[in-house]
């Protein structure tokens, strides 16, 4: 093996400290599948904010204080157990223990830090999580079948008949993003990142419940592999590996 070649193999090596490179190198590989989805969801988005002014509404209320989403913000803004949202059912003080807790804490964290109603946090938080969702989306495709496959996903997943959700304050986009990312890191051999992420999933939303288990099952059968075949040897790499 010559030199050059040598040189290059521990170039491309990853090397600890290097988060930040690897990161950016990743959102570059992906940049054209994020945009692509950017601009459906966009289309989506005006689509919707057209319809909103036809009916006489503000597109940002029907965005971000439709059905469930008042439900959200009604625990972000008043906590468990506080009266029922307006033209809401079931008229119950108790029905919005139904409502998991982490995108309503989301929303009471990033209104609190930043100078902006709940409302508009919720949008925020999931626009933000719809973005990464996408990300992840093409991350496991590109990892298993290449860019193209990762982007054709993306855009599958951005067309989905029922896609309008995904612009909406819902909590779709979150799970999305959590379940996708969780299962990168179980195809990458990341099972604390896939364990912590898919705790996160569980308290996002009822189905979160399942990418737990999911996540379990791989890490139980890897463990018992393991320790059938006997220790794999495993090389040094970095913590934000794992």
């Amino acid at each position: 093996m010559s030199a050059e070649t040598v040189d290059t193999a521990a170039a491309a090596a990853p090397r600890p400290g290097s988060v930040r490179v690897h990161v950016r190198a990743a959102l570059r590989r992906a940049a054209p599948a994020l945009a692509l989805f950017a601009a459906i969801r966009l289309a989506g988005a005006m689509c919707t904010a057209l319809w909103a002014w036809h009916t006489g509404r503000h597109p940002r209320n029907l965005l971000g204080a439709t059905w469930d989403s008042n439900w959200y913000l009604s625990v972000a803004r008043y906590g468990y157990g506080s009266p029922t949202p307006h033209r809401m059912w079931p008229p119950d003080p108790l029905a919005d223990l139904a409502f998991f807790p982490l995108y309503p804490g989301l929303i009471r964290g990033v209104s609190t830090a930043l100078p902006i109603g709940a409302l508009s946090a919720g949008l925020l938080l999931a626009w933000t999580a719809a973005a990464v969702a996408a990300w992840g989306i093409f991350a496991v495709g590109a990892h298993l079948h290449g860019r193209r496959a990762g982007t054709f996903l993306v855009a599958l997943w951005a067309l989905l008949p029922h896609a309008v959700i995904e612009s909406l304050s819902y909590t779709e986009p979150l799970l999305t993003a959590l379940a996708a990312w969780a299962l990168y890191a179980l195809l990458t051999d990341r099972p604390l990142w896939a364990g912590a992420l898919a705790a996160l999933a569980g308290l996002a939303r009822p189905n979160g419940l399942a990418v737990a288990a999911a996540v379990l099952v791989v890490v139980g059968v890897r463990t018992w592999r393991r320790g059938r075949d006997g220790p794999v040897p495993r090389q040094e790499r970095p913590l934000w590996h794992y």
